[in-house]
């Protein structure tokens, strides 16, 4: 029977892709999509605050538009900002434990605000949604449980594409995120060696079996003499 998910395949999961005997595996896919939730989630709470700040409804949290690249879509009609999560590449060596590897990934988040004729305007509604970003993820840093930490790069402000009525204004926020258990050395099919009776110790289509928990066991020591 085929099941045809509510949503895309790349929204409706765990964020890793695998599990118990195999896994977790994560990967850059894990860290865009934690990143875009943790957004979603978040930026009305903290947009809200913001805008108390500045007296009023200056920025729209409920208009945000997410996930569509800027090039392949018309000018909204009115002020609206969208935002764009990149994840390029991981950033210097992974680091090996026998539980598990350690790694990073460089985070690209751009922000593309459509504003008005007055390109002050559309500059200062830029620098406050990159500012407002950047306060989310430096306090979500955790990414609802996803990552280990993380931490901001830098930032720079761009100004877009322009006419004689439209002005529009691009952020580049950039972080480090750190995931502390990405893959599992020791992982899938156990060397056959050290499996149990039964065991799957060659490819298969099949999940593999719980491995088997060592309920006793015996530890002889034996002395011996140093010269």
């Amino acid at each position: 029977m085929s099941i045809t998910p509510e949503t895309p395949w790349w929204k409706n999961w765990n964020l890793e892709y695998a599990s118990n005997e195999f896994g977790p595996f994560f990967g850059g896919g894990s860290v865009q999509e934690a990143f875009y939730q943790t957004l979603e989630k978040w930026l009305p709470t903290y947009v809200a605050e913001m805008n108390r700040k500045l007296g009023g409804e200056i920025l729209n949290a409920t208009g945000l538009q997410f996930r569509q690249e800027p090039n392949i879509r018309t000018l909204s009609p009115n002020i609206q900002a969208q935002i764009l999560v990149n994840v390029p590449h991981t950033v210097g060596t992974p680091e090996n434990f026998s539980a598990g590897v350690r790694a990073q990934w460089r985070v690209n988040v751009e922000v593309f605000v459509y504003g008005s004729k007055d390109w002050q305007e559309t500059q200062a509604l830029t620098y406050a949604y990159a500012t407002v970003l950047r306060a989310l993820i430096l306090q979500q840093r955790g990414l609802d449980g996803v990552a280990e930490t993380t931490t901001w790069e830098g930032e720079e402000y761009l100004e877009g594409e322009h006419s004689s009525t439209r002005t529009t204004g691009v952020a580049h926020v950039t972080f480090v995120v750190t995931i502390g258990y990405v893959a599992k050395p020791f992982g899938g099919p156990p060397m056959p060696q050290f499996a149990p009776a039964g065991a799957i110790t060659g490819p298969t289509l099949q999940p593999l079996p719980d491995q088997p928990d060592v309920e006793t066991f015996e530890i002889t020591i034996s002395e011996e003499a140093i010269d």
